[in-house]
């Protein structure tokens, strides 16, 4: 079987699961929105599951370790770096053919909110994912304070998760009112927070030249 079946398999399947859900994705409709049978299926895939956390796995592993890991190694301060990140956010690529779409939200927050609760292979893959976004804004966070960007007091751990929950919740709002200024507002108190937490660079103000009395006073 041509391995461009399975590809276009995952890639509609993650498309009906950022658009619909997974419990709303009919098998029939997937199929034939990506040209093939339920034999072509089953050739790669066990079950609509199967096929769906492979979608997740394959996709929102790979947009994670784009656009956050490799991210936020693009600037030495990792708020400039955030800031130029979630700037860009709404207007970003999931993939190819799959763009990021603030009336859809978070696809990741989106899945939690479905499937966690119910399902503990959903919900340990999408741990994993989580994770990995954790731990790359962390580094970074950690690269900044080793840097003398960021106090040595700031716990990057702590502050990774209050980043990430800050970006999901600002995310749900503006997926609740589907505008997009309401997630840039919301965002701009955040990076103001963390511009809070830099290193203040102490300036020398100039010397004062001194005042020579006038030969003619």
């Amino acid at each position: 079987m041509n391995t461009n079946v399975r590809e276009q398999l995952i890639h509609t399947m993650f498309t009906s699961l950022y658009h619909e859900g997974y419990h709303a994705c009919n098998l029939i409709d997937l199929l034939k929105r990506a040209g093939s049978s339920k034999g072509g299926l089953y050739h790669y895939f066990g079950s609509k599951k199967e096929l769906a956390l492979e979608s997740i796995k394959s996709v929102l592993e790979a947009f994670v370790e784009r656009f956050w890991v490799q991210g936020l190694q693009m600037h030495n301060d990792p708020i400039v770096a955030l800031e130029s990140l979630l700037k860009d956010l709404p207007h970003t690529m999931l993939l190819q053919n799959i763009p990021f779409e603030i009336r859809y939200g978070c696809p990741i927050n989106n899945l939690i909110h479905e499937l966690s609760a119910s399902d503990d292979d959903f919900s340990a893959l999408l741990a994993s994912i989580m994770d990995t976004w954790h731990d790359a804004i962390a580094e970074a966070l950690q690269r900044g304070i080793n840097a003398n960007i960021i106090r040595s007091d700031v716990n990057v751990l702590q502050l990774s998760q209050f980043i990430i929950a800050s970006i999901q919740g600002s995310l749900s709002i503006a997926k609740g009112y589907r505008d997009e200024e309401t997630y840039h507002s919301n965002i701009a108190i955040l990076i103001t927070y963390l511009n809070i937490l830099k290193i203040v660079k102490k300036t020398t103000a100039p010397k004062k030249q001194p005042v020579h009395q006038s030969l003619f006073e």
